[in-house]
């Protein structure tokens, strides 16, 4: 029993394959649900500096219209610029990679009143942000793959297609 226990531990060890590992390069491009305005669209860039850390940036946008029958309509726009660190775990997977991290960024978000027989009103507000994540990516290939992660962004849910540019 002890020498089975030694081989399949000698096995494992030797067949451990990293989804993620440190030089990579990731672009993610994704759409999300839960902004609150509208679909929001994200691209990420992340840069592995090590087997485990990944830095980067992401970028979102989402607009949204209601119309008010002949009397006019809102728009509302909402924009994230953000750098990201991201801690991915080791797993026995050359497909699996899930990660949790942090975002630091800055925030903005418009809206405009276009009435029929009114000038145009419009306000904006923006302001710096923080927030968390957690995700997966899910390699089909060497170089493409899927990616889903609940946290804070343009989107509580975000999901997508991901690339690997080395």
């Amino acid at each position: 029993m002890a020498c089975l226990a030694i081989a399949c531990l000698m096995y494992a060890s030797n067949s451990f394959a990293q989804s993620f590992q440190k030089g990579d390069k990731t672009v993610n491009v994704g759409v999300g649900i839960g902004g609150g305005f509208g679909v929001p669209i994200g691209i990420r860039y992340e840069q592995a500096v090590s087997d485990r850390i990944g830095v980067g940036a992401y970028a979102a946008f989402s607009t949204k219209k209601e119309s008010f029958g002949g009397y006019g309509q809102w728009k509302y726009t909402h924009i994230l610029a953000a750098a990201r660190g991201s801690y991915h775990l080791k797993v026995n997977s050359t497909k699996f990679d899930p990660y949790g991290g942090i975002m630091l960024g800055y925030n903005i978000a418009s809206v405009k009143w276009d009435g029929e027989d009114e000038a145009p009103i419009s306000s904006s507000a923006g302001g710096f942000l923080w927030g968390g994540h957690i995700g997966s990516n899910y390699w089909f290939s060497e170089k493409i793959g899927a990616f889903a992660e609940i946290g804070y962004g343009a989107g509580i849910l975000n999901a997508g297609v991901t690339f690997k540019l080395n």
